[in-house]
């Protein structure tokens, strides 16, 4: 096969384009449609037209002068990529591995080895371009999550960089997403609720709801729950499948009220814009976590909630100014400061005090930071690589020479 750098410039002479490996398709793009179809075909063929040189890192010297820049030079020894599938993640990051992950990143934020790049959005009519990233020094991580939003439908990727800025993965996303999301919320459970709690009110039966609840019950005492659903039938569907999961009593209820009453921990994850909970269900000794309101516009708890909070902290301050709804209405209306925001990350890493006794309300706002992506994405990669797993892709994950 032959092609030319380009046609424009006639002193360009022609070359040989060598095929590289053709990249297995997996599964998951079999069954993403059109869309993804073509973004696996604009990938694969961009990789076949490679030139030798690039292939061979021949010196730069080597191209003819006339010719437009082909590709730099890679550093010797650059590793390849691999690509791990939703299903590759699913089989080799648990729930445990999450909770691990996620507290590494948290406490490391309260001692200052972990950075979070705030989500930052572009708009395009309907949609959201959405992308957030972290770096974890405690496991020489880098990382970077990106996706698109508002069209009823959303696909996530994350991108793994080592320490030396070498790429080392392309992931699918969505479950890895799952799991931080959930550990965050049971580690704010091991930190600040009672040790006695054993009673759970959950609000939301959607995919985000599971790992919340399992992350919970995996870091306390939890026998028992009460979900509550728009959907009664999702609710129902939750309960059966989850008392089955964990062989502990899960019962669907037909009212905030009573998902709530006399639960030790309560749970929201949900897009509601209007407040589920007011000041009315607070009770002394409970511990409550708002899932769900990473947006302006939601607000999971009414402003008075949260000034008879004891202790109230949140993931990342800088995150929660520009898009935390239940935070931000609180602020706007007076009930509380931002100064009396702590984060979960310096009560990890004991520069901050939690729970004091029993009898204290606590709350932890979540709107999901990048750094639990990365650490939680190297526990896959570490994975993959041992046991063999992803897709090899047939390009260089390493830096390029002679950039910053």
């Amino acid at each position: 096969m032959s092609i030319r750098w380009s046609g424009a410039n006639s002193g360009c002479t022609e070359r040989t384009a060598t095929r590289v490996p053709t990249i297995p398709r997996p599964t998951s793009f079999l069954s993403g449609g059109k869309t993804a179809s073509n973004q696996w075909f604009l990938l694969t063929t961009s990789l076949t037209l490679m030139p030798p040189s690039a292939l061979r890192n021949k010196p730069r010297s080597s191209r003819p002068s006339s010719c437009p820049e082909a590709p730099r030079k890679l550093l010797q020894g650059a590793p390849k990529m691999i690509f791990l599938t939703e299903d590759d993640v699913n089989d080799l990051v648990s729930m445990d591995d999450a909770l691990t992950a996620v507290r590494t990143a948290l406490g490391g934020q309260g001692r200052g080895t972990t950075n979070n790049a705030i989500r930052s959005r572009a708009s395009l009519g309907p949609l959201n371009l959405n992308i957030l990233g972290g770096a974890v020094d405690e496991m020489q991580s880098l990382g970077a999550k990106i996706y698109v939003t508002g069209s009823g439908a959303a696909k996530f990727w994350f991108m793994l960089f080592a320490s030396d800025g070498t790429c080392d993965a392309l992931m699918e996303a969505d479950r890895l997403g799952q799991l931080r999301t959930g550990a965050a919320s049971g580690i704010s459970t091991q930190s600040l609720a009672r040790a006695d709690a054993d009673e759970l009110g959950l609000i939301g039966s959607g995919y985000q709801a599971w790992t919340q609840a399992e992350a919970i019950v995996r870091s306390s005492n939890i026998s028992k729950i009460r979900v509550f659903s728009r959907s009664p039938q999702n609710a129902q569907k939750f309960a059966t499948d989850f008392s089955e999961r964990f062989s502990l009593s899960v019962e669907p209820v037909t009212s905030v009220d009573s998902a709530i009453d006399g639960a030790d921990i309560v749970v929201t994850m949900t897009s509601s814009h209007n407040p589920i909970i007011e000041a009315s269900h607070l009770r002394p000794g409970t511990h409550y976590v708002f899932a769900g309101s990473n947006n302006p516009l939601n607000s999971e708890a009414a402003p008075a909630v949260l000034s008879g909070i004891d202790v109230l902290v949140t993931d990342d301050l800088d995150q929660a100014r520009i898009e935390g709804g239940t935070l931000l209405r609180a602020v706007d209306a007076g009930t509380i400061g931002w100064e009396t925001v702590g984060l979960l990350g310096d009560v990890i890493a004991g520069r901050a005090i939690g729970r004091e006794g029993d009898n204290q309300t606590t709350a932890f706002i979540a709107h999901g930071a990048g750094s639990w992506d990365t650490a939680l994405g190297r526990v896959a990669f570490e994975k993959a690589t041992a046991q063999g797993r992803g897709v090899v892709l047939p390009i260089s994950g390493g830096v390029v020479a002679g950039r910053r």
